[in-house]
């Protein structure tokens, strides 16, 4: 009984595995009208959830991880500045070389945006085949 429960489990990972390169679970837990499961998030959506993951995460936030993190907070209430802007550019090109192993030739620009006491963040990457894309996000104070 058990063989033919775990056949069924490999047929299925198997048939989802040649689609994709990567995939991963969607963050907003979106569920499909007809299977009633959860989306996946592949390819180079994936890649792009993981990096702004890894940069909204703080040191100590994730279980059984607490060296994994940015530690970014405490750089935006920072006055801002180009050291502040340099400060958040080296440390998120820090933490994607060494947590994201999917992507090379890391480019981050960060722009001072004042008007939304935010710094909007762009990752240029090179994907591991061989695409060239960017992801934007904010940064921005909470409190």
């Amino acid at each position: 009984m058990s063989s033919a429960l775990s056949d069924y489990n490999s047929t299925r990972a198997s048939v989802v595995s040649r689609n994709f390169l990567y995939s991963d679970i969607d963050p907003t837990f979106t569920i499909h009208p007809v299977y009633n499961d959860i989306l996946p998030v592949v390819d180079l959506d994936a890649i792009k959830t993981s990096i702004r993951n890894l940069v909204l995460t703080n040191n100590h936030e994730r279980p059984f991880q607490p060296q994994l993190g940015s530690g970014l907070r405490a750089l935006l209430f920072e006055n801002a500045t180009p050291f502040t802007a340099f400060a958040l550019k080296d440390a998120i090109e820090n933490l994607i070389q060494q947590y994201e192993p999917r992507i090379s030739n890391i480019t981050v620009d960060i722009l001072d945006n004042s008007d939304r006491n935010a710094y909007q963040v762009t990752v240029t990457f090179l994907a591991s085949y061989d695409i060239v894309s960017d992801v934007t996000f904010y940064l921005n104070r909470i409190r």
